[in-house]
């Protein structure tokens, strides 16, 4: 492990220091390993000691093999807050000891794309947590240090306190990354007004910040659907209607007259869920999907999304705009992010939290990892 405070010299020495981080090691698994520690490599570069990261239902996609290609020993993790150790002789807007979090893909700022607000789609990004064959993309953050490119434009600036003048812990900070900007994001894309009835399908960590979302929006109602009764349960207690997939459309209808939802957001990313989200819409409404889907194609009738004038909104988050956003908004304490954990575990616990974010066990809905 690197002295804290040898840095410098540990570099001109070309000491190679080890650390403790999360490792995909075959299809299905997942172990902690030590790995060399990350160092600056471009001029733009930071390097982040994470205090905290997250394990995210795309993790889950990655081990698995349903999002194909990322190679073997790859440090998993795209969730984060931590502090600057390091910074490239380009980056102008951090210092060592800056305490930061960053979007899931980084971007360049200076793109076609970065130029229109639309950083996900950035020329030059890359996805923490996911490194191809080739050696494409980038480690991830479920590590005790990890390598930022494009510092300037792709990290934030965390204050030290909210806005009441309490400490801003990690554990309110941490989502602003991911999927709170996910289930911003779909929300935004709903188009939903004040009086509206919205449906989020899946009560899993984006669904339930997509129900904090959706709320921002001054809606009657917020249904939500999912098969598992302590996720229904956890809804209900962020003011949402709960109820299982088969008693969905009967309880949007009985709030819109028979219509149906009109909004739905979908936070699961399995075309089982697409298809329910599309069975409680009614006519003219949006379905915003939130879910990361890893299947190739969806069936999808044309004629019945010409009968129901469905509009369909899919995209990857454009996480770094929406921080921005709602950084002021976590401040005051209008989105409350810590409610959805359920476990907080030391990183060398790991393929505990693993297992039961996967399996369901323990009433486990976000899990969080401390180096």
């Amino acid at each position: 492990m690197r002295p804290r405070n040898g840095l410098a010299q540990s570099r001109v020495l070309g000491e190679t220091f080890h650390m403790d981080a999360v490792v995909m090691s075959a299809e299905g698994e997942v172990e902690v390993r030590q790995c060399p520690e990350p160092h600056t490599v471009a001029a733009s570069d930071a390097v982040v000691k994470v205090t905290l990261a997250g394990i995210c239902g795309s993790d889950l996609h990655i081990v698995a093999g349903r999002d194909r290609g990322c190679r073997m020993g790859t440090i998993m993790g795209h969730e984060f807050v931590g502090v600057v150790t390091e910074v490239g002789s380009q980056v102008a807007r951090f210092r060592p000891g800056d305490r930061v979090v960053a979007p899931f893909t980084v971007n360049c700022g200076q793109c076609f794309f970065c130029q229109r607000r639309l950083p996900a789609r950035c020329e030059r990004s890359a996805g923490f947590g996911f490194v191809t064959s080739e050696g494409r993309g980038l480690e991830g953050a479920q590590a005790e240090f990890v390598r930022v490119p494009f510092a300037d434009t792709s990290l934030l600036a965390l204050p030290d306190r909210d806005h009441a003048g309490a400490p801003f812990e990690d554990q309110d900070a941490l989502f602003l990354g991911d999927i709170l900007s996910t289930a911003y994001g779909a929300a935004d894309a709903a188009c939903i007004v004040p009086g509206d009835v919205v449906a989020v399908v899946g009560c899993g960590p984006v669904g339930l910040l997509a129900i904090q979302a959706a709320e921002l929006f001054q809606p009657a109602c917020v249904v939500a659907v999912d098969p598992c009764a302590y996720r229904r349960d956890k809804a209900a207690a962020l003011g949402a209607l709960p109820c299982p997939p088969e008693q969905a459309r009967a309880l949007c209808d009985d709030h819109t007259h028979g219509r149906g939802a009109d909004a739905v957001i979908e936070a699961v990313g399995t075309e089982g869920a697409l298809t329910r989200a599309l069975s409680l819409m009614r006519p003219g409404a949006i379905v915003s999907i939130a879910g990361y889907h890893t299947a190739d194609t969806f069936s999808l009738p044309i004629q019945t999304a010409y009968d129901l004038n469905l509009t369909l909104k899919v995209g990857r988050a454009n996480a770094r705009v929406h921080m921005e956003t709602l950084l002021p908004k976590v401040l005051a304490g209008i989105f409350r992010p810590r409610a959805i954990i359920s476990h907080v575990l030391p990183l060398r616990q790991a393929v505990y939290g693993y297992e039961i974010f996967r399996e369901r066990r323990d009433n486990a809905i976000k899990v969080l990892l401390t180096p």
